[in-house]
């Protein structure tokens, strides 16, 4: 059972729970919203919208509600916990529209202690429409640390034709670069009219290794739209890696030694690279590094056999192999390693 279902079912129980207990005591709650679906007209992209539903109880005990779950894209801000019999209480939801387009329908089911109507379903719909258009829209990376790197450009328009302007631009972290301007003639695209604003996301050389994911946010002048969110996703790869980056070998019988494993070293960069020396700080650890067999592959991938011998002491042993590479921006490439010889 996961996660989801399983916060369903404790949320009824609780409403089962406090109805059981207001049923001894001679009441009975009644959950009516007042009106459960909000329809919004056109909203500008990026706009949150934020609408306060109305629950009524009609009943004679008090109404509580356990639990409110909106869908994704919603967020509950508050509500009303108890509401006494012939009151008005409030579940209060903000909509982010910046990742929809077109028409939307978000839901929240509110939990309560009315054992007839244990769970309402309350609606928000919307038309989510962008008045400024991005091309492509999005800036994907598969970068490998210190190599070259071609900014990614984005061209920005009024859909309406009038003469924006970007105020701003603003990358998620220090590594993610952006410079904008007004496009040049050749640079505009034909089918669209009034100012054309050209968007340059770089990353520098020097960008962190791991995934990538998060937005670049830019701020116009347009009078019905004044962020656009263009997203930054992919990976800053490492210029060369061992997998996996450290290894425990756990207990190692002594009768079992000389013990081997192997690994996969891989370059990434654009250019070939030998490896020229290796240290284990262990003279009872061995590593041997073997280049691919594969023509197209010799200088990018090296299988790594590590061989614990068997004049290793019995005890914890704690060391860090160390390949030394051709690469001058990235000369060492270690592997800690561990274990312990009964």
């Amino acid at each position: 059972m996961n996660r989801r279902i399983t916060s369903i079912l404790i949320a009824v129980l609780a409403a089962m729970l406090v109805f059981t207990a207001a049923a001894e005591n001679g009441g009975k709650p009644r959950a009516v919203p007042l009106a459960p679906v909000k329809e919004f007209d056109v909203v500008a992209k990026g706009e949150v919208v934020k609408h306060a539903f109305e629950i009524r109880n009609e009943g004679d005990a008090p109404l509580e509600v356990t639990d409110v779950r909106p869908s994704c894209g919603c967020t509950v801000a508050r509500f009303d916990r108890t509401i006494a019999p012939g009151e008005v209480g409030k579940v209060n939801v903000t909509l982010k529209t910046d990742t929809f387009s077109g028409p939307i329908s978000k839901s929240i089911a509110v939990f309560t202690n009315d054992f007839d109507n244990p769970k309402l379903q309350l609606v928000v719909k919307a038309h989510v429409k962008p008045y400024i258009q991005v091309m492509p829209g999005y800036a994907r990376y598969n970068y490998v640390r210190g190599e070259k790197i071609v900014p990614i450009p984005q061209l920005l328009w009024a859909e309406d034709g009038s003469d924006i302007k970007v105020v701003g631009a603003k990358g998620p972290a220090d590594h993610v670069k952006v410079s904008f301007r007004e496009a040049k003639e050749e640079e505009r695209d034909s089918r669209a009219k009034g100012r054309q604003w050209l968007l340059e996301v770089e990353l520098a050389a020097d960008s962190p290794v791991g995934p990538l994911r998060d937005q670049v946010v830019v701020t116009l002048d347009h009078a019905k739209q004044k962020t656009v969110k263009i997203p930054v996703s992919g990976f800053v790869r490492p210029r060369q890696h061992i997998t996996p980056e450290e290894v425990n070998f756990g207990q190692l019988q002594g009768s079992a030694l000389p013990f081997q494993r192997t690994f996969d070293f891989t370059n990434f960069i654009t250019k070939p690279i030998q490896l020229t020396q290796i240290e284990t700080g262990n003279e009872a650890i061995k590593v041997e590094v073997k280049p691919s067999a594969n023509e197209t592959e010799k200088g990018y991938r090296f299988r790594v056999v590590l061989t614990i011998g068997s004049d290793m002491p019995k005890g914890s042993f704690d060391s860090t192999v160390k390949i030394h590479t051709t690469d001058s921006q990235n000369p060492v490439v270690e592997l800690p390693i561990k274990g312990t010889v009964l």
